[in-house]
């Protein structure tokens, strides 16, 4: 089970850095209008991946004390 809640947690890191690269490339290729979705995405992300981490250090934390 933790596996799979650390697993999803580095899934969102990585959809936060590519999603920045995105971005930070449509911005240089393009306009900032272009660009906007995928810092979004990226701020959402981030977001995501703490309240992940928040979740798994609970979840080791209740399987610590439960030995």
């Amino acid at each position: 089970m933790l596996k799979v809640v650390r697993f999803l947690e580095l899934m969102w890191l990585v959809i936060a850095i590519v999603s920045a690269i995105i971005a930070s490339y449509h911005l240089y290729i393009s306009d900032v209008e272009g660009s906007l979705f995928f810092y979004f995405l990226s701020a959402a992300a981030v977001g995501l991946f703490f309240l992940r981490r928040r979740h798994r250090k609970k979840l080791e934390q209740d399987v610590k004390d439960n030995s």
